[in-house]
């Protein structure tokens, strides 16, 4: 296994090593490491990090690349997954029908009047008598003087055979009288030594990769808050209700500019937004008596939700939530998807997600602010909003390097 060329692919695209340590057949590690060498032309680990290191563009395919092997990985897997828990519970369902099929039988046979029908239920009388009767007699017998045993050494093998057998026949009539969950409780037996194994795989790698992998500057950095306060993990409304005090601190409350096509707007909901919403046509005084709350849901049903900003990381997902309400969803995945080099068809998926995801937070938002800012100086209307739209761009770009700084490093999808 080509362990630099992977440490390599790991610093760009952290996810991976979890699914090459539990592919044992190694085909994965394969894959990653021959995409790693066609990505920087070289199969030396040092002259492939200083290639890429040197070249944005070959880094950037390199992660797309990742990001499709890493969903690839997981389509399989998921596929092996699925047919051991089906071929398991196939088991089950054979096991559970040749002892409905018994029971079934044995009730049609006492519904035909036959004396057969009364030897299951004899049998399982006697076995279960037995067992307890040898086993409360068991129980109580004295030791013998001295405290020495009640039995001689073969009088004593011979016991422990019919308690093992009667033990063994008790079970089997629990299983034919009540069903029997055995079944059930191996394949959970199985599946969890599979993940403990699995847990191992993925420790043994990452300890490896640490030892094997120099620093590079293809490691991702994790970024502290300025203020050096512990790193805090939003839930996904609380980043929706941070993201929207920028954009709301952007827009401010109502306008009327003439020259903004948009029209009367209140808190960035324009006329014709608020009348989409409310399935109606609104009026100016209707913008303009606008509420919060009601902004807060348009946003969230208009914006955050279609741009599935909630599974973008952290001030990532504000960058394309404030430009997606200043310029439009479409045109907001679409520059987010050149950003992380991926077709651009306006429709956020796995695939920009998890390339997405292969991304430094921190370059990916600088590259998202360079992208805005050149969409905003070829607009006609620059001259008149440019100043404005600068701004916001910067401010909006700070407050997500806050964010995603705040967040700390995203955890491994498990």
């Amino acid at each position: 296994m080509a362990f630099p060329l992977i440490a390599i692919a790991a610093s760009l695209a952290p996810e991976i090593i979890r699914l090459i340590a539990g592919d044992r057949a190694g085909t994965l590690a394969r894959t990653v490491a021959d995409a790693v060498r066609q990505a920087a032309g070289t199969e030396d680990p040092a002259a492939a990090r200083a290639a890429l290191a040197a070249d944005a563009e070959k880094a950037s395919a390199l992660r797309v690349r990742l990001a499709e092997i890493a969903l690839e990985g997981e389509r399989l897997s998921a596929e092996r997954e699925a047919g051991r828990r089906g071929a398991a519970l196939d088991a089950l369902r054979a096991t559970l029908g040749d002892t409905q099929s018994a029971r079934a039988s044995m009730a049609e046979m006492i519904r035909g009047g036959s004396r057969l029908a009364w030897g299951p239920a004899t049998v399982s009388s006697l076995v279960v008598l037995g067992f307890f009767a040898v086993l409360i007699l068991l129980v109580t017998l004295d030791a013998g003087p001295g405290g020495a045993a009640r039995f001689d050494p073969q009088v004593a093998s011979v016991i422990n055979i019919t308690v093992g057998s009667l033990g063994a026949a008790f079970a089997a009539v629990v299983n034919f009288w009540i069903g029997s969950s055995q079944s059930s409780r191996e394949k959970d037996a199985i599946v969890g030594r599979l993940q403990d194994a699995q847990a191992q795989q993925v420790q043994a790698a990452m300890a490896t990769l640490r030892d094997v992998a120099p620093a590079s500057p293809l490691r991702p950095v994790s970024l502290v808050p300025p203020s050096g306060a512990p790193s805090v993990m939003l839930s996904g409304e609380d980043r929706f209700d941070a993201c929207l005090d920028e954009v709301l601190r952007s827009e401010g409350g109502f306008v009327n500019h003439p020259a903004d096509p948009g029209g009367a707007t209140n808190m960035g909901i324009t006329l014709r937004t608020l009348s989409e919403f409310r399935d109606g046509k609104a009026t100016e005084a209707d913008v303009r008596a606008l509420t919060r709350a009601e902004a807060r849901e348009i946003y969230r049903a208009r914006y955050w939700n279609p741009m599935r900003c909630a599974e973008l990381p952290a001030g990532v997902d504000l960058m394309v939530f404030d430009f997606g309400v200043n310029a439009g969803t479409a045109r907001s995945v679409r520059m987010l998807q050149r950003a992380v080099g991926v077709s651009a068809d306006g429709s956020l998926g796995p695939i920009t997600l998890a390339a997405v995801r292969a991304c430094r937070d921190a370059e990916l938002i600088g590259r998202l602010a360079e992208a805005r800012t050149a969409y905003y100086r070829g607009l006609g209307t620059f001259p008149v909003f440019g100043r404005g739209w600068t701004r916001r761009v910067d401010a909006v770009r700070r407050a997500a390097l806050g964010m995603a700084a705040g967040a700390g490093p995203l955890p491994l999808v498990a």
